[in-house]
């Protein structure tokens, strides 16, 4: 485990940016470090490159070739490059091609003896883009540019070589988890959408009763419906409204498209109008169309009174019609696929939908009790569904910010790298051993997800883990049942609870809800426990598609074996461990077949499940109370 911990002696850097430093680092200009390459040439000669965020990355081939004689940087590999304008903060990176760049890049070329892993970290970081752009030049933000002359000045932090070293593999190691979380949550996110996407589809053109007879509807997009569902134009549902205001003095009301209709005053609106007179009266529950991006889905049911753009259309539905189903049903990407066959005009920006080709349209409706009902339904599983994705959001917004604070501490030196001793844990408090425990414990249940199968699952999770990736916890394992049992677990589960990581509910088997403060747990068992975490996913995969016996014969093999080689015979049979189990552990252990054990063993094996005699050699229950 690699945490970070502050260094004993700082010094003030004389830097605003950078703040204090350790005693053992220089601060230096930029100037001091590098020099400037400026050597003119053709992206004819030399492959044109592009300086993105992401580093230095070959030019798209789409994007346009000048021919006009030598108006490109040469860059050469190992060179670091940095855009000199404002509007493409945190461009930069080190060059891994010799090509051509932008003249508005600038390419430096180190001095001396610098780690270029430790320094791309370094010009990444908010900070360092605010006081690049600070030393900057021009007239509107988007001209605003920072040349060398200006740029060499800046003070930079100076940590000794075999420092920056270590920094920038420990931040290409950390960074990259946590990019691999954050890819994660980004895609249950997608998972997520479209799940609710497929639900919406499916309740707008099937009905919430998956036992109805259907019928062919006709019409290609809605495919076949419930048998006493109409077949009916949207032009029979709604009526066009065009009610103007004579004084504009109604609130105004903006189209947004995550939170629908609302007042103008909840969002920023850019060039807000200087006069309503003349703007579109709306009323509840109208349909409020924004016809240029109908076809985006950019349309909501409004919930109050207020005026809109004269631009957009406004829409109020009849009897036959609930406006809120209507919505639901618009938006399924199968309706906006019809929407974009009915769309004119003469390019992206410019194509409207306009009223005459909506009214054209067929759709398929209930009567409208069944409306209502369906709303109503989807309205709670939105909201569920909603709360999901936000979550899975919230935990990337939060790792994002993490990843940031945690580079600008680490570059800066307001956190350092050390490789502690591993036994030191062993020796912690009860409480800060408990805490990291549990820390270990939420991070399993992340990875289980919702295929965790109780407190046994999660317990054999957590010995093995403990096991084969010699955590010092020295742990002391009771022989149960159901395998090697710690008898503290439900103090681990107090943690999570009164953490805010996880809620816990109880009924035939032991469930676990992740809650409002997970992500800032999972942050933190970041700090402890990263450089363990890919094994840790290892092992957790292996574990996790099995039923709960499967994960129970894992265990106690795993255990038993381990005690062997804390016996000191390093080295037993397969047969010595199953007999072990067989003959020492609970006699109900003895009840699968011996090939089953063997079966077992042999799975662990290829699947690396090997342990190596660490930790507690685990005790009998009498054995326990005796010693009580």
């Amino acid at each position: 485990m690699t945490p970070a911990k502050v260094y004993t002696e700082m010094k003030d850097s004389g830097a605003d940016w950078i703040g204090k430093i350790p005693a053992t680092w220089d601060i230096s200009k930029i100037g001091t470090l590098y020099t400037q390459r400026n050597e003119r040439v053709s992206d004819r000669d030399y492959p044109p490159l592009s300086v993105t965020m992401k580093g230095i990355l070959p030019q798209l081939a789409t994007a346009a070739k000048t021919d006009d004689g030598d108006n490109r940087k040469l860059v050469r590999v190992g060179d670091f490059a940095i855009n000199s304008r404002s509007d493409r903060r945190g461009s930069c990176g080190i060059s891994p091609y010799d090509g051509s760049v932008s003249l508005i890049n600038t390419i430096l070329i180190p001095r001396k003896k610098m780690h270029p892993g430790y320094y791309d970290w370094l010009f990444h970081t908010t900070l360092f883009a605010d006081e690049f752009y600070k030393w900057g030049h021009g007239i509107v933000d988007d001209l605003w540019t920072t040349r060398w002359q200006e740029m060499k000045r800046i003070l930079v932090p100076v940590p000794p070589y075999e420092t920056q070293s270590t920094i920038a593999a420990y931040l290409d190691t950390q960074c990259a988890k946590i990019d691999e979380i954050i890819a994660q949550a980004k895609a249950s996110i997608e998972d997520y959408k479209q799940w609710k996407a497929s639900i919406i589809y499916e309740a707008v053109t099937k009905g919430l009763d998956p036992n109805v007879e259907m019928k062919k509807s006709g019409i290609e997009w809605i495919g076949s419906i419930p048998y006493d569902w109409t077949i009916i134009r949207v032009k029979n549902l709604l009526a066009e409204i065009n009610d103007r205001s004579e004084t504009g003095s109604e609130e105004p009301l903006s189209m947004s498209q995550v939170l629908g209709i609302v007042p103008s005053s909840m969002i920023a609106v850019a060039n807000p109008a200087t006069s309503y007179v003349g703007a579109k009266i709306v009323r509840p529950n109208d349909l409020v169309f924004n016809k240029l991006k109908a076809h985006l889905g950019v349309f909501a049911v409004s919930n109050y009174d207020g005026l809109v753009s004269p631009d957009y259309a406004v829409y109020r539905a009849n009897e036959r019609a609930n406006p809120k189903f209507l919505e639901y049903l618009f938006k399924t990407p199968n309706c906006i696929q019809e929407f974009k066959k009915y769309i004119t005009g003469v390019g992206a920006g410019l194509s409207r939908l306009y009223t005459s080709d909506l009214f054209s349209i067929k759709v398929a409706l209930p009567v409208i009790d069944v409306q209502k009902h369906i709303v109503e339904y989807l309205n709670g599983f939105c909201s569920q569904a909603d709360a999901l994705i936000d979550e899975k959001q919230s935990l990337i917004d939060d790792l994002e910010s993490y990843k940031k604070s945690l580079i600008y501490e680490v570059v800066t030196g307001k956190r350092r790298i050390t490789e502690p001793d591993q036994m030191a844990i062993a020796v912690l408090s009860p409480d800060i051993l408990r805490y990291q425990k549990a820390l270990l414990m939420l991070r399993i249940l992340d990875l289980l997800g919702n295929e965790a199968r109780g407190r046994i699952h999660l317990q054999k999770c957590m010995f093995a883990a403990e096991c084969l990736l010699n955590i010092p916890f020295q742990t002391q394992y009771i022989r149960y049942d159901h395998g090697p049992n710690d008898l503290h677990l439900a103090d681990y589960e107090t943690v999570l609870c009164d953490s805010g990581w996880f809620n816990i509910q109880k009924g035939s088997h032991v469930t676990y809800q992740k809650s409002r403060h997970f992500a800032e747990g999972l942050k933190e068992y970041m700090n402890v426990f990263s450089d363990i975490d890919e094994k840790l996913k290892h092992i957790v995969a292996f574990l996790k598609p099995m039923k709960t016996t499967q994960a129970e014969r894992v265990a106690t093999l795993l255990a038993a074996w381990n005690d062997f080689i804390i016996d000191g015979i390093s080295h037993p049979t397969d047969k010595e461990i199953i007999n072990e189990v067989m003959s020492n552990w609970t006699p109900n252990k003895a009840n699968p077949q011996y090939s089953t054990w063997q079966d077992t063993l042999t799975k662990m094996r290829k699947n690396r499940f090997i342990p190596s005699g660490f930790g507690i050699h685990t005790l009998k229950k009498e054995v326990l109370l005796q010693e009580e």
